[in-house]
């Protein structure tokens, strides 16, 4: 139903395209993230989120009840797995006991290996997997709004932002240099 979509936005890799993350162009960075200034190890990884992206998210029912996987995310992981892509996972439940012990359980009990659970990011994580994940363009504050429910913002767009200036829709490309929305004062009722 969306493959013209795909095509059109050019989402769909040639079938014998593989992904090799070491070719990745190098993103600009900040002088205080430079290379020389991170701590060792400087080992890559990418996060995955569990509640609502590598587990189904349902009702709340405890920290130790995480639903069944998603099978599309295990298959990626495991790839990514295979690859040698070291995957952290990231969730909230990593900075409870209970939590932490349920979720090393759950990869156990799911084909995965032991992998790191946390619920930090650090200077080494290239990139998050999440279901609640905003994407910011960097150092310009305007966030990409899909056209799904779930890839919009739940937490209030200030009033005076403007299209097409301060946020971008999915499939647009951003403006070469970013303008900055004027600013105004909020009138009160």
């Amino acid at each position: 139903m969306f493959e013209w979509l795909r095509k059109f936005l050019g989402l769909q890799p040639k079938p014998s395209e593989e992904i090799d993350l070491s070719k990745a162009p190098d993103e600009p960075v900040p002088e205080e993230r430079v290379p020389e200034t991170r701590p060792d190890p400087n080992t890559p990884w990418v996060g995955v989120d569990l509640d609502g992206t590598l587990a189904e998210a349902g009702r709340w029912l405890s920290m130790s009840h995480i639903g069944p996987p998603v099978p599309l995310m295990m298959r990626r992981v495991q790839a990514w797995l295979a690859k040698g892509v070291r995957i952290k996972i990231l969730t909230a439940r990593a900075g409870n006991e209970e939590g932490l012990a349920a979720t090393k359980k759950w990869l156990a009990e799911n084909g995965l290996p032991d992998l790191e659970v946390t619920d930090k990011k650090d200077f080494d994580m290239i990139e998050l997997w999440d279901d609640r994940a905003i994407q910011v363009v960097h150092n310009t504050g305007m966030c990409f709004l899909g056209t799904s429910w779930f890839a919009r913002p739940k937490a209030p767009i200030l009033s005076n932002e403007i299209p097409d200036r301060t946020f971008i829709l999915v499939g647009q490309n951003p403006p070469a240099e970013p303008v900055k929305p004027e600013t105004t004062t909020e009138k009160s009722s």
